[in-house]
Parts: C-alpha cells; structure tokens; sequence
C-alpha cells in the first residue's frame, strides 16, 4: 500500500494491542505476549487514569510493582489475537484492560510475528 504523499512512503497494516494492568501483572503480561509471538513491546511505567473503582494515582514510590502499567504492542492479527485471548483469562482473575486498533506501520520488520508477516 502505498501513500499518496510526494514521498511515496510505503505503509504496511498490522494490529496495535494496549494494556493497562497493575504494575504487579506485568511479567504475567510479558509472558502473554512473548507466547503469542508478539515481536516486542513498549512499557509505560506509572499510568494513571480513571477507572470502575475511582482515579487511579501512577506513582512507584517504593518499587516497581505498585501502581500502573501500559502495554503498547504490534503485531500480526494472528499475534494479536493470541494475545488478547491470553489477556482475557488473565482478567477473570486480575483487573486489567485491552484496547485493540488497526494500525500502519513503516518499518514492517520491526512488528513481525514469528509465525508470518501477514495480518490475515
């Protein structure tokens, strides 16, 4: 696919999962998405925002595993959709939310899959 900008960019399709959970799940989170083949991650350390059970403050004072994280992922539709039913078993036990969107990327290498670089 290709932009129509001067520069002739060439954008490739893939999936974007965010995660927010307790920074206490984050090796959990980690190891959810390190099985579905998810090439690599952003973590956003100390989040906060407002949820079912009031504001949530994003300051560690003490350690890293208090307070909140985000997860920033890309991938494959079949990377990410693994993920995300991993996630979902996760959130019958542990509190957490997934926010799923299509996304282009340029640089398609960086967010492929182990499995196939197609978002099928």
């Amino acid at each position: 696919m290709k932009n129509d900008t001067n520069s002739e960019l060439q954008l490739h399709r893939r999936r974007k999962i965010e995660v927010v959970v307790h920074a206490e799940d984050r090796e959990l989170v980690e190891d959810i998405l390190r099985a579905a083949g998810i090439a690599g991650w952003s973590i956003i350390r100390d989040v906060s925002g407002m949820g079912h059970s009031g504001f949530h403050e994003g300051k560690s004072i003490f350690n890293d595993k208090t307070g909140l994280v985000m997860f920033l992922g890309v991938g494959s539709n079949k990377a990410i959709n693994e993920a995300a039913v991993g996630l979902s078993h996760l959130f019958e036990q542990n509190a957490g939310v997934t926010f799923l969107s299509d996304v282009e990327v340029i640089r398609s290498d960086y967010f492929s899959s182990r499995d196939t670089d197609e978002i099928v």
